[in-house]
């Protein structure tokens, strides 16, 4: 995937970025930085891979709408991966990290939603819905099997 047009290019964002595309799912900012710093063979707050550089970086790629931040219910630490061009929502496991998207849209676009005051218009919405996936589950039911 190709460097984000409209922002300027540096080494944490470049780095930042090329994790985010390689990435299977979500990662902290510290999942990044680790990865950064592996793949640059430094520690992780040396040179280029400074925790406060992959947060600005973050912020950059999430302002310009090319990177999804997700903030877990039971968790401090913010999740952040490639957004994907058209209408998304999805199931994200609270073990794994996971991420599956939802087969429906919970909101039908000629539906139109209510607020309470009728003045407020609605131009967009994000749907996560959080749980455990199927392999969290197996491994749950079977350490419950073994107590």
């Amino acid at each position: 995937m190709d460097f984000p047009s409209d922002l300027r290019k540096t080494k944490p964002r470049e780095a930042v970025w090329g994790i985010l595309c390689e990435a299977q799912a979500p990662l902290t900012a510290r999942e990044i930085a680790r990865k950064v710093a592996d793949h640059s063979g430094e520690k992780e707050t040396s040179g280029s891979v400074w925790l406060s550089s992959i947060y600005r970086a973050l912020d950059a790629f999430e302002k310009s709408h090319v990177v999804t931040k997700t903030i877990l219910s039971d968790s401090q630490e913010a999740m952040y991966s490639i957004s994907t061009p058209g209408h998304h929502h999805y199931a994200i496991c609270v073990n794994c990290k996971s991420r599956t998207e939802l087969t429906e849209c919970p909101f039908e676009e000629e539906h139109a939603l209510h607020t309470k005051d009728s003045d407020f218009m609605v131009i967009g919405h994000t749907v996560e819905v959080y749980g455990y996936c199927k392999s969290c589950q197996s491994k749950m039911r079977k350490d419950l099997k073994e107590r």
